[in-house]
């Protein structure tokens, strides 16, 4: 089992309109709601693959209710710490074309020194030697930006493989001790570095300062590009087809998912990033993620080409 925790879930909003313009009423056509939050996400993509998984977060009021019974209702289990404020709502306002979208996140719910603790000793409670959890997303209000730090610390300990995902002052508090794992988008990836990333050389420069604090793996997303996904021994660029972008949420997180699926199946490298790329692809040619099947990825797999390329 796969244990995922999320700080700062929410309920996603997508709103389809013809056109975005600004300063101008827009009537949206459809409207989909959804659970979401990046750990929530990738326990969904889990589930899609078959994989048992348990969510931990913080949530409150009726939003976290209605996420609760979304996530049970996809058989994922569940074991929250509850808060007095609501689990935030974020809004998506994404244009037909695919190619713009706005996205709205409010800031998430006040969070207790008291539930800040909580959330510790549960996953002290689970946390066992050779698992994997996937800690992701942002950090919701009055939660120190150490605090992924102090959560990978804690992990570690008891001999946890640690994937990781967040952004700003909370990735580089988490990265001061090195988790398995390491996957920023590329716009964090681009903050925590200090360059843009336009090529494939660039991307392949961006995951070496990672490397070089201890992290063992190194996942990076380059959009048409593909994936880099990297060790201090080999890298593996896997890149699928093009396909056309119906969706802006959740391809990072149904990557997390592939390559957490990946090594704690003990595949090859190779294949790994081959999974990762393809359930990334899926996910964003499909308008939901819970639209998403096991089947679309198997499709997916051989059309994804991988290949070796030199460590810097």
């Amino acid at each position: 089992m796969i244990v995922t925790l999320t700080p700062n879930p929410s309920v996603d909003r997508t709103l389809h309109v013809a056109q975005l313009r600004f300063n101008e009423v827009l009537r949206a056509h459809d409207v989909r709601v959804d659970w979401g939050g990046k750990g929530f996400n990738v326990s969904r993509a889990l589930r899609i693959l078959n994989e048992e998984t348990l969510a931990l977060a913080w949530v409150g009021g009726g939003t976290g209710r209605m996420v609760q019974h979304g996530l049970n209702q996809l058989g994922i289990k569940t074991d929250f710490v509850w808060v007095e404020e609501e689990t935030r709502t974020n809004t998506v306002a994404q244009e037909d074309s695919g190619e713009w979208y706005i996205r709205l996140n409010e800031p998430g719910p006040h969070i207790p020194e008291d539930a800040i603790q909580s959330l510790l000793a549960k996953a002290e409670a689970y946390a066992s030697k050779n698992d994997i959890w996937v800690a992701a997303g942002s950090l919701p209000q009055d939660v120190p930006s150490d605090f992924y730090a102090q959560l990978i610390h804690l992990l570690k300990s008891k001999g946890v493989r640690v994937f990781f995902d967040a952004n700003g002052e909370a990735l580089k508090a988490g990265l001061s001790y090195p988790p398995f794992l390491v996957n920023p988008d590329i716009s964090e990836t681009e903050d925590y570095v200090g360059f843009s990333i336009h090529n494939y050389e660039d991307a392949k420069r961006a995951v070496l300062p990672f490397l070089r604090l201890g992290v063992e793996y190194a996942a990076l997303s380059i959009g048409g590009l593909g994936l880099l996904l990297a060790s201090q021994q080999e890298m593996m660029l896997a890149t699928p087809p093009k396909v056309t972008i119906r969706n802006v949420t959740g391809a990072g997180d149904a990557l997390m998912a592939g390559l957490a699926y990946g090594f704690a199946r003990g595949m090859h490298l190779r294949e790994i990033a081959r999974l990762g790329a393809a359930f990334s692809a899926i996910a964003v040619a499909t308008e939901s993620l819970a639209s998403v099947k096991n089947s679309d990825v198997e499709e997916m797999l051989p059309r994804v080409d991988v290949r070796t390329v030199n460590v810097m």
